[in-house]
């Protein structure tokens, strides 16, 4: 789908400023706004790949803000997205408690160069622990998805049921580990070291027991940290102002699009939360490859009347 004249009309309207090339930028989240998933294959499609290249052949930064931990992000997207960028990624990982910079070292490597994190804290932690065993002992069955601060351990699970084990490390291939054990290992192994972020998934209720009205979550993150919390961090220490940024995202968890100057919604879902700047509704995830490309216009063409 092309963009319309008044969305067009949109974009240059931020774009064409100086504030935005002196103090914005563009920041977005991955899957499902910039990257596609079909029979478990992740993507990027060609038309956000050109418009993305577009936007790297300008002095305009791209922040990548994602749920995703670091090491999955260059298992997943590194080489594709080195060969775009040709130099270091700002990442704001696991939901705003992980930034720092994906680079690649002497050896072609990539790596993970942390800047800031924001593990849990001790209580935080005991708090989940008291959360699961709640779950447990009303006949629950939980995976505790956990990542370390130390990025190349990547993603751990720990699996309650001890005989999902290896159904587990089948299903979920991301996973660096996956064990089971008695729930007071897991929350030794959550206190050993630090820990950024925690996702629980249940995988099986029983309905007549109302254990699901315990306060428990789903992401489990150092208490006012999310992706708008990361944002802010890593838009800062690149001397930027965040309502100077374009911000792309598809879910109710991209809540740094509250604070961007100019958003770019992609899809269908509902957001449990007002949008502060003006909304550019796109359909398909191939759609936002025009908008970067028309972002990259407005950004030479001012970076252009500037050097004059």
């Amino acid at each position: 789908m092309s963009l319309t004249k008044e969305q067009k009309k949109q974009i240059s309207d931020f774009t064409n400023r100086q504030e935005f090339v002196e103090m914005g930028g563009l920041m977005t989240d991955l899957d499902g706004t910039v990257i596609q998933q079909k029979d478990g294959r992740y993507f990027m499609p060609d038309q956000v790949r050109e418009g993305l290249t577009d936007m790297y052949n300008t002095s305009c930064p791209v922040v990548i803000n994602t749920m995703r931990f670091p090491l999955s992000v260059i298992k997943t997207f590194a080489t594709d997205w080195y060969d775009m960028s040709k130099a270091s990624v700002p990442l704001v990982s696991l939901n705003g408690s992980q930034i720092g910079y994906i680079n690649k070292d002497s050896k072609a490597r990539f790596t993970f160069e942390e800047t800031d994190a924001f593990p849990l804290k001790k209580n935080e932690i005991d708090k989940f622990i008291s959360d699961v065993e709640q779950i447990l002992s009303n006949n629950g069955n939980v995976l505790v998805f956990y990542y370390p601060r130390a990025w190349n351990k990547g993603e751990i699970i720990w699996v309650s049921d001890k005989e999902k084990v290896e159904e587990s490390k089948d299903k979920y291939r991301s996973a660096s580990h996956v064990y089971s054990g008695r729930l007071q290992t897991l929350h030794n192994h959550l206190l050993d070291e630090d820990i950024c972020m925690i996702f629980l998934l249940l995988t099986k209720t029983d309905a007549d027991v109302p254990y699901l009205q315990t306060n428990h979550k789903d992401f489990y993150s150092h208490q006012k940290v999310d992706k708008l919390y990361g944002a802010k961090k890593m838009i800062s220490s690149l001397h930027r102002k965040i309502d100077h940024f374009i911000g792309a995202g598809d879910t109710p968890m991209d809540v740094f699009l509250k604070e961007v100057g100019q958003v770019v919604k992609v899809g269908n879902m509902d957001f449990n939360f007002q949008f502060n700047s003006p909304v550019l509704h796109l359909e398909h995830v191939p759609d936002i490859g025009e908008v970067f490309t028309e972002v990259a216009k407005y950004c030479r063409e001012s970076e252009s009347e500037l050097n004059l």
